[in-house]
């Protein structure tokens, strides 16, 4: 199962995410709930990067963790993409409730 946190700010604007562990649907290279996830995970923190030039606390990118802390100075300009991510993991975990756990704080 893929645990995913997301952290805030005091003002509850969404700072970040961490993703950890596998979704465990099918066999490696074959698990399209992985695939989703990782590749949702991948592309906003590359839109982050490249097309919003936002900076880093922390950035993750190994075998069964994702994550990513945008700089406090980065926030606001970084909701955007957070909070799509954030829309779109949980579509996938309606149709994959199974694979997907969403830790709340």
């Amino acid at each position: 199962m893929i645990k995913v946190n997301y952290y805030y700010d005091d003002d509850f604007n969404l700072k970040g995410f961490c993703l950890k562990g596998h979704a465990n649907f099918s066999e490696i290279g074959y698990d399209i709930v992985c695939s989703a996830v990782t590749s949702n995970a991948i592309a906003v923190i590359n839109s982050l990067s490249k097309l919003v030039k936002v900076e880093f606390d922390k950035v993750v990118g190994e075998e069964g963790h994702i994550e990513c802390i945008v700089k406090d100075d980065f926030i606001f300009d970084s909701q955007l993409l957070l909070n799509h991510f954030s829309l779109a993991i949980e579509e996938i975990k309606r149709e994959y409730p199974k694979n997907i756990k969403i830790l709340k704080k």
